[in-house]
């Protein structure tokens, strides 16, 4: 049976040009809030999203914001009406929880875009999300999200979200030189989704096969693996490291920590109890609820 690649992430940055007479007041929002006619839910996401966070939600797929690359469809109202929830709680409300205030506001991409179906690629990959500039965050598959699947939550939508989001951070302030040297050449860029067997990129000290692509997709994987995982899974996944991996990660681990603590004023344990502490609870809570 032929195994899949999951392919996880494509960043497309673009550039755009502006008159001087153009430059945007850093005072006011870049988000429109005249929605015209709003339904329940976009009341909700102007609420929940706009207001506080300044960040926008496209769940209705306009063209504009679409991959034409791939043959797509939106995604489904009761779908994104459950993951706008699942964002808002496991994510927003717990960095919220842990970070300084006003940390969300100035550093989370300003527009997460849900797509109802993936993106499914020539190579048998399979893409889950795509990011533009630390702006733009769009997540693919919303029609197939299960909540009550913490394993396939995290694989389609939080691990892109973490991901993205720790890439925003380094971008903004970046980290120390010393994280590079630790696999130094060991970085392999595309052949990334090819290059390993089972387990073979977590014993050369890659926490998964995208994090030998390059130093900071390295760098933001972890980030993302270590809040989306218990205690017990990540001590069970350096276990599974071996003699060689798990010492690599653990020293980029070290160096994650005092990045995020020294530089954003964020106790990454804290941050994981956190979000642990949010999966835990994620049954009592009503994900349909817009109101």
């Amino acid at each position: 049976m032929k195994k899949i690649k999951y392919l996880a992430f494509i960043l497309a940055i673009t550039f755009s040009s502006c008159e001087e007479n153009d430059i945007p007041n850093p005072d006011k929002s870049s988000i429109s809030t005249d929605f015209g006619y709003e339904n329940q839910f976009d009341k909700f996401l102007k609420r929940e999203f706009v207001t506080p966070y300044n960040i926008e939600v496209l769940y209705k797929l306009p063209d504009i914001e679409s991959n034409f690359n791939y043959t797509l469809v939106p995604a489904e109202y009761e779908k994104s009406i459950k993951l706008a929830n699942l964002i808002k709680y496991l994510c927003l409300d717990a960095y919220s929880a842990v970070a300084p205030a006003g940390f969300l506001e100035k550093t989370f991409p300003k527009m997460l875009v849900f797509v109802g179906s993936f993106g499914y690629n020539d190579n048998g990959t399979i893409l889950l999300g795509t990011a533009e500039g630390g702006l733009k965050v769009s997540l693919y598959g919303v029609n197939e999200l299960d909540e009550t699947s913490p394993e396939q939550l995290n694989n389609y939508y939080f691990n892109t979200i973490h991901h993205e989001f720790g890439h925003v951070l380094h971008q903004n302030i970046p980290f120390s030189a010393d994280f590079t040297q630790i696999v130094g050449a060991g970085y392999i860029g595309d052949e990334w989704s090819t290059a390993w067997g089972d387990n073979e990129s977590l014993e050369a000290g890659f926490i998964s096969d995208y994090s030998s692509n390059q130093v900071s997709d390295d760098f933001v994987e972890l980030i993302s693996h270590y809040v989306l995982s218990t205690e017990a899974d990540w001590a069970a996944t350096i276990d599974q490291a071996g003699d060689v991996g798990g010492p690599l990660i653990n020293q980029k681990i070290a160096i994650i920590k005092a990045y995020l603590k020294n530089s954003w004023g964020i106790d990454m344990d804290e941050l994981r109890d956190e979000i642990q502490n949010r999966y835990a609870n994620l049954s009592s809570q009503d994900l349909d609820n817009i109101n």
